[in-house]
């Protein structure tokens, strides 16, 4: 339990640390979008040990499904299991501390081969013009998620408000500021996935709101929009 409790304070202290700048929120989000199939919480722990991992899992994983094996003397990056009733570690690798003859398939978006067929997608399903090209088609549908997401969980999200800079806020002006913050968040993550060099994309005033996040609770409830949503 000491463990636990060791990255439990590892967990809040990085979440503080990760809104009081653009640079470091904006690093969180690459690492977001690149383990996407993460929830926050762990993607959380992943940055605080190792900020340039690209592809994660567990030993079991990297050795009996993808055949690679794990170096000897590689640290694991410890995330707190919350599945088993009462909290415990459990351990991801990162590819870099693997090897092996098979490789991780690592997708790419590759413009030339692959806008037509995503634009089109992308226009099919969220009803975003393919002519706004992916880089507008993703901020457009980042947005609508992001009223979606606040709207769905606007009860749970003012309750984690308390402490926070958000706290001294009207509910209207909470709200403005949670949908921006996601807006901007899951845009950039999912630009960023795909290649396209997202701080070409964004004005430095776009990520003001973030600043309010001033707890590890208020970082929480906009994570969570953007590992979902992402």
């Amino acid at each position: 339990m000491d463990k636990v409790l060791s990255y439990t304070i590892l967990s809040g202290d990085t979440a503080r640390q990760i809104t009081a700048s653009r640079e470091e929120w904006t690093n969180f989000l690459r690492l977001s979008g690149r383990l996407y199939k993460y929830p926050f919480a762990e993607q959380l722990l992943i940055y605080a040990q190792r900020p340039e991992a690209e592809a994660c899992a567990e030993y079991d994983f990297w050795n009996k499904r993808m055949q690679r094996y794990v170096r000897r003397g590689s640290k694991g990056i410890a995330l707190i299991d919350q599945n088993s009733g009462q909290p415990r570690l459990k351990y991801v690798f990162d590819v870099a501390d693997t090897g092996g003859k098979r490789k991780p398939y690592l997708w790419k978006y590759d413009e030339q081969r692959h806008s037509e067929t995503v634009g089109a997608a992308l226009e099919q399903e969220y009803g975003v013009s393919e002519s706004l090209g992916l880089a507008g088609q993703l901020k457009e549908i980042a947005e609508g998620m992001a009223a979606e997401y606040w709207e769905q969980n606007r009860q749970d999200i003012l309750g984690e408000v308390i402490g926070s800079a958000l706290s001294r806020l009207p509910e209207e002006d909470i709200a403005a500021e949670y949908v921006d913050a996601a807006r901007v968040s899951i845009a950039y993550t999912l630009l960023s996935r795909c290649g396209l060099a997202p701080e070409l994309y964004f004005e430095n005033e776009e990520f003001l709101s973030i600043f309010d996040f001033t707890t590890p609770a208020t970082v929480a409830v906009l994570g969570a929009a953007v590992s979902d949503c992402s």
